[in-house]
């Protein structure tokens, strides 16, 4: 008897459970899902931030419209080639806003920050119907503006 049931159970492969086979893929998927969101082409296309400085995303959505920043790209390499060439600054100050006529900024919206506090989107005080453009503030005294994409 002893040995029928060591050759019996010699013959039997070991099961991996199905539990832990579908724990595994779930957390393979959340990984890969985690990773796809912190990519800047991601971000810029679906318009939320990333964590840290030069997280901000080249395009913003507010009031059904379409804003675009030729000065962020959510940390892609790609506007900071076209940002020298066009000799257009990383942020704006509060001079430069003023001298803009784009002072003083009034809270209108948030946009979503991935792991961190929602970016509030400003806009210049005194502008009515169709706002023309939005400011975020991605530092001290640091400014980066959002300009309507097409016509009105």
């Amino acid at each position: 008897m002893e040995g029928n049931a060591e050759i019996a159970t010699q013959g039997r492969r070991r099961r991996i459970p199905r539990r832990l086979v579908f724990a595994l893929a779930a957390l393979l998927i959340v990984a890969a899902g985690l990773w796809v969101a912190f990519q800047p082409l991601v971000a810029n296309h679906f318009s939320y931030a990333l964590p840290g400085r030069d997280g901000l995303p080249t395009y913003i959505y507010a009031h059904g419209r379409r804003y675009q920043s030729l000065q962020v790209c959510a940390g892609d390499d790609w506007c900071r080639r076209d940002r020298l060439q066009q000799l257009i600054p990383r942020c704006y100050t509060q001079s430069d806003l003023r001298a803009m006529h784009m002072w003083p900024l009034a809270q209108v919206s948030t946009m979503l920050t991935l792991f961190g506090a929602p970016q509030p989107i400003l806009s210049p005080q005194g502008e009515s119907g169709v706002m023309q453009s939005f400011v975020i503030a991605d530092g001290p005294d640091c400014y980066v503006t959002y300009a309507l994409e097409g016509g009105p």
